[in-house]
């Protein structure tokens, strides 16, 4: 078992680390462990890409406590705050979430889901928890605009807790709510968030076209925080 989280590294400067950290520790403590003591990173050498900090359990049985013990890779990644515009599809397969928002080791529901979209000429996938709730992207968090409001998906429904997710809650009035797949046809705009992707807008959903109408928030988040 392992929990884990993505920081973005533009040109040496970690993006919204406290926050991910944050994350980690609730992560170990809600696994049964404690607030871990993270590795040192010089961030500094690196240029761009992703810093994955992993927990995992540790050694010994299914009832030892759960360690977190912590590692720290590199991935030379593109990180953006603009990328173009994707064609996304709904996923069919239920999606079973993980507890309490974190990200897991286990990705295997994530990549299916993925891989069935890409074969379909789509670049990412939303995924559905068994009660027909929308859960968010494969990859990704998801916000609809709805009757020129935007919404995400609660963590009720098993959606991740990301980071940026969260900087887009505070920074532009979005609101959580537990909604179905009615709100994607009743959708006028959607955007996607993850540490590597920043904010990354949807231009077609299950084949219907949507307005980019996400353009401000990107060029505040760049702003804020994507500024090298």
């Amino acid at each position: 078992m392992s929990v884990f989280e993505s920081v973005a590294v533009c040109e040496g400067r970690p993006l919204l680390l406290e926050a991910h950290f944050e994350r980690l520790g609730r992560a170990a403590v809600d696994c049964g462990g404690k607030v871990p003591e993270l590795p040192a990173f010089d961030f500094s050498q690196l240029e761009t890409g992703l810093v994955r900090f992993y927990l995992t359990a540790g050694a010994g049985g299914l009832e030892t406590p759960f360690a977190g013990n912590a590692y720290a890779l590199f991935d030379d990644a593109e990180v953006g705050w603009n990328l173009p515009a994707l064609r996304v599809a709904s996923s069919a397969a239920p999606y079973l979430p993980r507890p309490g928002g974190w990200k897991t080791g286990n990705y295997w529901q994530n990549l299916d889901a993925l891989a069935s979209a890409k074969l379909a000429g789509c670049a990412e996938a939303l995924v559905f928890n068994p009660a027909g709730m929308m859960v968010g992207a494969a990859m990704a968090n998801v916000f609809l605009q709805v009757d020129g409001h935007w919404i995400t998906p609660a963590l009720e429904t098993g959606a991740r807790d990301g980071v940026v997710r969260a900087w887009v809650l505070a920074a532009m009035g979005a609101s959580e709510e537990i909604f179905d797949a009615e709100a994607l046809r009743n959708c006028s705009g959607a955007f996607l968030t993850n540490s590597r992707i920043g904010i990354r807008p949807i231009a077609e959903l299950d084949g219907r076209p949507l307005e980019l109408a996400c353009a401000e928030i990107q060029r505040r988040y760049f702003d804020e925080i994507f500024t090298c």
